[in-house]
């Protein structure tokens, strides 16, 4: 049996420890989407006279929504997505990845790990289109993510009236 499943069974069961983790994984990854998609917009601005600075301009609002000091030799754009806080997308994604490693299977894991990683691996992005490339793979990942939880932990194939009997007078014992 695999410790981080919650697969109905007779033998397992949600702690309170392990719904605190479901929930802060859903709420890191609901977060880091957030940030990706605020940033990917902002350096998408293709109607802009300076795609660079606009999409500065924007990432500078959402770094001060999200209460993130920007340093006069600091990009907005670079804080928003490589510094290790709980309001940058890399440190959403390690936040995500700590509770996913107390509850999650091994895919969810790996998957959040690869984000991480695609974020990491890029240098601070010198133009729009460098921050979209790298803003684009970390969000592919995660709906690839949001799959592999549809697929893992909440199987979509049809169960049997037998199976749905089975549950439900466990659940009532």
């Amino acid at each position: 049996m695999d410790a981080r499943t919650i697969a109905p069974g007779q033998d397992r069961w949600l702690t309170d420890s392990r719904v605190y983790n479901l929930v802060w994984l859903g709420r890191w990854i609901e977060r880091a989407q957030s940030i990706g998609r605020v940033l990917l917009w902002a350096a998408q601005q293709p109607e802009a006279a300076d795609p660079g600075a606009e999409m500065e301009r924007v990432a500078g609002m959402a770094a001060s929504i999200r209460g993130v000091a920007v340093g006069p030799e600091e990009s907005a754009m670079a804080a928003l997505l490589a510094r290790d806080s709980g309001a940058s997308l890399r440190g959403c994604l390690n936040a995500a990845r700590y509770n996913a490693t107390q509850v999650a299977p091994l895919e969810v894991i790996q998957l959040l790990g690869a984000a991480i990683e695609a974020v990491n691996a890029a240098p601070p992005p010198a133009s729009p289109e460098d921050a979209a490339a790298v803003l684009r793979r970390a969000l592919e990942l995660l709906d690839e993510l949001h799959t592999v939880v549809e697929e893992v932990w909440f199987h979509s194939e049809a169960i049997s009236e037998e199976e749905v009997y089975r549950r439900f007078v466990q659940q009532q014992q």
